[in-house]
Order: C-alpha cells, then structure tokens, then sequence
C-alpha cells in the first residue's frame, strides 16, 4: 500500500512537471534601470554630522535571460555599471567620479500574479546579487546579497514585450576595514532599482 501511494505520488507530480518542462519558454530582456544607494556608512562621531560615504546612485545596463514554466519563471541578469562614491551629509554632497566599476550576477525566481486579458502581466520576483566591485585605487571585491520586486510586462508586437521593474534589497557594506576614515562605521548597504527593458521570447 505504502509503495503504491508513492508510486501515484511520483505519477501525479510527472503529470505536472513534464508538460510544464514541454511548454518552457525562453527570453532575453535588456533593460537600462536606476539603482539608489544608502547605508554603507555612517559618520558616528559625537556631534559628527551623520554623513555617510556611498556609491552615488548610477545607471546601469542588464542583460538577462530567462525560462518560463507556466506561472513560474527562473531568469539570470548580468549587470554593468559604473558609479561615483560620494559623501553624504547634512551639510554637504561631494562626488568622486567613476571610482566604482560593478559587474553583477542577478539569480532570480518570478511568479505570475496578475494576467489581463489584453496580456499584460505582473509578477513578483526574488533571489541573491553576487557583484564584483572594482574600486579605483582600493582594488577587487566581491559583494552579495539578496533583491526583490515587481516586475510589469506590457506586449508591443508578437514576442517583444516591454518590461517594467521596481524593487530593492540589501548587501554587505561595499567598503573594507581602514578604507574610510576612523569616525566612519561601515552599514548593511540598502539599494532600490527602477527599470525599463524590452523582452524578446515567449
């Protein structure tokens, strides 16, 4: 008896995954978005000025590609930016240009929510962000993390779609012990990203 139930168990999953796996559709997206940073550091000083240094918020590039099963998604975006680090404070906003160069690896699951008759859709997404960031000067480093969102999906012609995306997350503060001045305690780096992209595929 027990090896049967396993055995209907085993046949009823199959009937749902493998015409899942058959109706698996693939799509490249390239998106240009705007990432916001915050945190990463904090002036603690007494009667400092709660002034943080940070990368400045920048533009960025994304490539991803990705397979739909259904209602289920699982993409991989590989991002590319460059930035600024800036001090921050209440007083004062000072920018040192192009110190930052990032490349991201962006894993991700998405799940259908929301579907129109008119094929417009929306889905929730989430997973980690591995970067490598390059600082002008203080050398190679490699920070992670995790990002989550909304993603909204419009089509324009048969299989070109134009995407939407709005999320945020957080990782490990970019900076290393004795990279900033001694006031300066290092913070969880917050981070907020709106994008607009189009999508080719299925």
């Amino acid at each position: 008896m027990r090896n049967l139930l396993r055995d209907l168990g085993v046949a009823g999953v199959l009937l749902v995954v493998i015409p899942s796996l058959a109706d698996a559709q693939w799509g490249v997206t390239v998106s240009l978005q705007r990432t916001g940073f915050s945190g990463t550091s904090l002036d603690t000083s007494t009667g400092g000025t709660e002034g943080s240094f940070r990368p400045g918020n920048t533009p960025a590039v994304t490539l991803r590609l990705d397979r739909r099963f259904g209602r289920f998604a699982v993409g991989l975006g590989v991002r590319y930016s460059r930035s600024a680090i800036v001090l921050d404070t209440r007083d004062l906003f000072a920018g040192f240009h192009n110190e930052v160069t990032t490349i991201e690896a962006a894993p991700e699951v998405r799940v259908r929510v929301l579907h129109t008759r008119l094929g417009a859709s929306v889905h929730a997404y989430g997973g980690p962000v591995i970067g490598v960031w390059m600082l002008q000067d203080q050398g190679t480093r490699s920070v992670a993390g995790v990002m989550a969102g909304i993603l909204g999906e419009f089509p324009l012609l048969d299989k070109l779609a134009l995407e939407v995306r709005v999320g945020g997350g957080f990782t490990r503060s970019v900076f290393r012990d004795g990279e900033l001045p001694p006031v300066f305690e290092r913070r969880t780096m917050r981070r907020s990203e709106i994008a607009l992209g189009l999508r080719y595929g299925r």
